[in-house]
């Protein structure tokens, strides 16, 4: 079947409308539905809605919206109504029905807690095109894409975040009654504000809560510089501010927020700031409500600043061949050095792709005097078969003293395996062994953690976003890789826009970014349009690939259109509202596209 073109796919998508229908006023958010079903190969025979074990119903609107429906579903009794929470990715996160007969059809269409009624899935449904769309929707009867929902009336309303405008999720009505849409949607919509409003509330409460620890913190006997921030506040005393300005509070203010974002990071961290100074944060959190409540730190600043800025250091380290000057980066690679001279076991900590593996194998050139480097990865089956091997396996290289053995991602071992692994190292302590180096992710580690405990030094390797400056030193390095002749470089703005992105797949993005410009583009002068979307976004979050598309056909269009954003939404048949959305989602900030 030849592909369709955007236009034939909302003739087609209209044309099924209005047969299924007969209604020659067909709606333009159910057609733009089908047009989305019809581009996705969604069957509308058949159904298919992917289970997703374990929701997260610790959410902030999961929270506020349990308790609503408790009391709704008292108040409907035995009516034929169902009442739904999902994520924004249209998993299903729970539902209320006290009728029989609507839980049997319910159940047999899968539409239950843990199923994901996304359009790309199931098509045009209440659920997915209230998501897909950002507008409250009603879809009823035979508008739906698929052919077992079409028994089903059901008016769903997305779910803001009060201050930052995210899209949380959505509730939705769901019978098998007819009557007045009106009603159906009326009644949606007051729960749904509702729910935001609760959330909102909780909002307050929390920000209240760190307010109070923060003012606390301040006003104790030696209070010092104090940091306190969430999601949405940030709040630090004069100390702090007169003490950090510039490029080393953006620093100090990136790492909080990723330590207050992950639950497990506790304690003293100590953060090399551009200038040369180290920061030490000594974190407490606000417990008094959810888990986006935030945390107050206690900053301590040691050095002084360099008189000359750290990113005009000389751009690689002769004795590793490593590029890279920046402060953060710099310590890592030292006292990853010092540790693996030592013969010390060494834990390297990173995001993917920051270069733990390229740190160790620079180390093994240097200093491996000979040995071999044996690389194991962690194995993915959780079969008794698969874990015992591979146990084995790694208990016969230990035994081999001339060699050097790189455990990668232990953070993916399963609970009994690292248990294991960890008692195998600790049998094997103090008897000529390999030279052991293990990698894993930061954030995925209890600082309890048992296997963790037996490595003798921990480095924690930084990301791209932290190494300031050494982004345009990669990038003039990777160029060089790819463009060995060394007649292109990069133009002012290409440099600028290359250092602003977040590079959230850190060095491993930023070289395949430079492999595929060295290949595509023909002038000498790498210029800022060359760049592909991604190094035109300022959110660190890893994208699926279907995030990935969506992001690049909205900046393609903001591109295409001058950063005119009403254009771009009508272009992609979504509301304003909807792209204003996604482009907070994304971080895409049209001023940064021209």
């Amino acid at each position: 079947m030849p592909r369709h073109q955007p236009g034939n796919a909302l003739r087609i998508a209209r044309e099924l409308y209005l047969e299924a229908t007969n209604d020659s006023n067909a709606r333009p958010l159910v057609v733009a539905s089908w047009q989305r079903s019809i581009e996705y190969k969604v069957k509308s025979g058949s159904l298919d809605a992917p289970y997703l074990d374990n929701p997260n119903l610790d959410s902030p609107l999961a929270r506020a919206a349990l308790p609503i429906l408790d009391t709704l579903h008292e108040q409907l009794a035995d009516d034929p109504v169902s009442t739904m929470i999902t994520d924004r990715n249209g998993v299903v996160l729970s539902r209320k029905v006290s009728h029989d007969g609507l839980t049997t059809h319910l159940n047999r269409v899968h539409l239950a807690p843990g199923h994901v009624f996304a359009e790309r899935y199931v098509g045009t449904n209440g659920i997915g095109t209230a998501l897909a769309s950002g507008r409250p929707v009603v879809i009823a009867g035979r508008q739906h894409y698929v052919e077992e929902l079409r028994e089903f009336h059901c008016a769903a309303v997305p779910i803001l975040h009060p201050t930052r405008g995210t899209l949380l999720g959505a509730f939705n009505l769901t019978t098998i009654r007819q009557g007045s849409d009106g009603m159906l949607m009326a009644f949606a919509r007051s729960v749904a504000a509702q729910i935001e409003a609760e959330i909102a509330a909780i909002t307050s409460r929390r920000e209240r809560a760190l307010f109070q620890d923060y003012m606390e913190a301040c006003s104790s006997a030696r209070p010092g510089p104090v940091l306190a921030l969430n999601r949405d506040v940030v709040m630090m005393n004069e100390q702090l501010s007169a003490a950090v300005t510039g490029p080393d509070q953006q620093a100090l203010l990136d790492h909080a927020r990723e330590i207050a974002d992950h639950a497990r990071l506790e304690g003293t961290r100590s953060i090399a700031l551009p200038s040369g100074r180290v920061a030490e944060l000594r974190v407490s959190r606000c417990r008094r409500e959810d888990s986006d409540a935030g945390a107050v730190f206690r900053v301590r600043l040691i050095g002084r600043a360099q008189t000359t800025p750290a990113v005009s250091a000389p751009p690689v380290r002769s004795n590793l061949g490593l590029v890279g000057s920046s402060p953060h980066w710099l310590r890592a690679v030292t006292a990853g050095e010092a540790a693996f001279v030592a013969g010390t076991r060494l834990h390297l900590l990173g995001e993917a792709g920051v270069g733990k593996r390229t740190l160790v194998e620079a180390l093994h050139r240097a200093h491996g005097a000979g040995r071999r480097l044996e690389v194991r990865e962690t194995p993915l089956a959780d079969s008794l078969a698969v874990t015992e091997r591979w146990l084995h396996d790694i208990e016969e290289l230990l035994v081999v003293s001339s060699s050097v053995l790189l455990l990668c991602d232990v953070h993916l071992l399963g609970d009994q395996l690292r248990k294991q692994l960890a008692h195998l190292l600790v049998r094997n302590d103090g008897s000529a062994t390999a030279q052991l180096v293990t990698t894993s992710q930061p954030s995925m580690v209890s600082a309890a953690d048992e296997l963790d405990r037996v490595c003798g030094a921990s480095v924690e390797v930084p990301a791209l976003r932290h190494r300031y400056g050494d982004t345009e030193h990669l990038a003039r390095f990777f160029l060089r890789k790819y463009r060995p002749s060394g007649e292109s470089t990069f133009s002012p703005d290409a440099l600028t826009m290359l250092q602003r992105c977040p590079w959230p797949e850190n060095v491993r993005q930023l070289e395949s970014v430079i492999r595929g410009l060295a290949r595509r583009a023909s002038g000498r002068i790498l210029q800022a349009e060359d760049l592909p979307p991604e190094c035109r976004v300022s959110s660190n979050k890893v994208l699926t690939t279907i995030e990935a598309l969506e992001r690049d056909a909205i900046l393609r269009g903001l591109m295409d259109r001058n950063s005119n954003v009403q254009r771009t939404a009508q272009d992609l048949g979504i509301s304003r509202a909807t792209m204003y959305r996604k482009m907070r989602r994304y971080g895409i900030v049209p001023s940064n596209l021209t």
